[in-house]
């Protein structure tokens, strides 16, 4: 059996591509305005990292840092690759360049059907849930305490 590899990558890399069609098609398929959700202010600034099985995207995840939080978005994995560890895989990578980063706490905003899967690495929900802005999906803000 091959391994997977987890690769960060940049804008410009050729991953970045197939990352954009694969979080289009978990998150966004058959919204009118997919490509202005997924061009949101985070994805230029954003740290991309993607799961590879030789060399097609199946796995990707970003990250944003700033002064003292990191926020995490837009992870996603293909259907044929879920239950297999790989969203495990990206989040605890995430999370490790976000303590390189001396960032205080983890932000992200996870929809409902997968906060018990975030509190397994030890986040906690934060104020009520929500409706997507861009889904309408309901949501939870949830929080990972660094120090």
């Amino acid at each position: 059996m091959h391994a997977l590899k987890f690769k960060y990558i940049d804008l410009k890399s050729h991953f970045h591509e197939a990352a954009i069609a694969l979080r289009e098609a978990v998150f966004f398929r058959n919204l009118p305005n997919s490509g202005d959700l997924i061009h949101d202010d985070l994805e230029s600034n954003g740290m991309h990292l993607v799961c590879l099985d030789r060399n097609k995207v199946v796995g990707a995840g970003r990250l944003n840092l700033e002064e003292h939080r990191a926020v995490i978005s837009q992870m996603a994995i293909s259907k044929a690759y879920q239950r297999r560890g790989i969203g495990a895989s990206i989040l605890k990578l995430l999370i490790k360049r976000s303590k390189e980063g001396n960032v205080r706490y983890v932000n992200l905003g996870a929809r409902e059907t997968a906060i018990t899967f975030y509190e397994k690495f030890g986040f906690t929900g934060h104020g009520d849930a929500y409706h997507s802005k861009k889904t309408g999906i309901i949501h939870q803000q949830m929080i990972l305490k660094i120090y």
